[in-house]
């Protein structure tokens, strides 16, 4: 953890700052006026400080709520915000706060975030952050118009937001005749411009190639791709959020898809119950020996032309041979006799 300090009222000395136990400062690139003497930082404060190795954050506040002038404010601070810095021999690639000294509502909020917006432009968004209350920083950083935040406890309402880089924690301590407010970090870059970076070794190309695979993966500017839809607070996916989003929607997919599966199986299960043969109650009752009847009826049926049947003869059929048709006629046993009249 590291502990740093916030002024406006004057300029402790360095070596008073490093003896009260503090190694760096946030400090203002605006001035004050006479209220505020202390509020602007200097190039011979910064030569100071950095000669007692005590690192500088940069922060910018004219009044408390001139975030809500939105973007072409945020356009013309940042440039004056830059500006003073590089003359106290700041880094154009370190992140400049920009003060919501207030309690900022909800509604509120567009307006900072076009503020943030229009600072963007000048700094890139990966060197904007903003100051102020857990609410509009949590909601700035969600809505990706900040990339950093330093956070004060006041309207926080004891909420801490787990994205900071610096806490304001709200403890005031007197240093070198001056009243200063006490901050805390646990990050190892929360945007101090001594901060040590690693050498890379690419090329001009590389570094190209690797830009360019961010900007395919955040689309244009970072702020998310068009073609992706929005997201639920109205701004372009990128491509990983396209993808978490298509990957949803499949879901839901396979569960409308199963569901339906389970429907036509029920349906198909119920036309082959409505397919049988089912005698409704309450004639389901007596279909067991209807049918029994119906077996033996058709057996019977079967059978009866081979039985011989009363006045049918003894044909197989129950008829007679026609006489004439042989020549012959039966006798009463059976016998065959002639016939009494002469054939011809």
């Amino acid at each position: 953890m590291r502990f740093g300090l916030d002024y406006a009222a004057g300029r402790p000395d360095a070596s008073a700052i490093r003896a009260a136990g503090f190694d760096f400062v946030v400090r203002y690139l605006s001035a004050g006026g006479p209220s505020l003497p202390g509020k602007l930082l200097t190039p011979a404060e910064a030569d100071d400080l950095r000669a007692h190795d005590i690192s500088i954050v940069s922060n910018w506040e004219t009044t408390a709520a001139r975030m809500l002038d939105g973007f072409g404010a945020g356009v013309t601070d940042a440039r004056a915000a830059l500006a003073q810095a590089l003359r106290c021999g700041g880094r154009a690639d370190r992140p400049i706060y920009f003060s919501a000294d207030f309690d900022a509502t909800p509604q509120q909020q567009g307006a900072i975030n076009a503020y943030l917006d229009g600072a963007a432009t000048v700094l890139g968004r990966a060197n904007v952050g903003i100051y102020g209350g857990y609410w509009p920083i949590s909601r700035a950083l969600d809505a990706g118009v900040a990339t950093w935040a330093w956070q004060t406890v006041a309207w926080s309402g004891g909420n801490l937001e787990p994205r900071r880089s610096i806490l304001q924690t709200g403890r005031q301590v007197i240093v070198d005749g001056v009243e200063c407010d006490v901050n805390e970090t646990d990050r190892i870059d929360f945007g101090q411009w001594d901060v040590e970076r690693e050498e890379t070794d690419l090329t001009p190309e590389q570094d190209e190639i690797l830009r360019d695979i961010q900007t395919q993966l955040r689309g244009p500017g970072l702020t998310g791709w068009p073609q992706l839809g929005d997201d639920t607070q109205g701004h372009h996916r990128t491509v990983v959020d396209g993808l978490a989003a298509a990957l949803a929607q499949i879901d839901e997919l396979r569960t409308e898809i199963s569901e339906l599966e389970a429907t036509n199986a029920e349906l198909a299960n119920e036309v082959a119950r409505l397919s049988g043969h089912h005698w409704p109650f309450p004639f389901s009752l007596i279909e067991g020996p209807a049918t029994l009847v119906a077996e033996q009826l058709a057996k019977l049926e079967q059978l009866l032309p081979d039985l011989p049947l009363p006045g049918w003869g003894d044909g197989p059929n129950g008829h007679s041979p026609k006489a004439g048709q042989t020549g012959q006629v039966t006798g009463p046993n059976d016998r065959i006799a002639a016939s009494d009249s002469p054939i011809g």
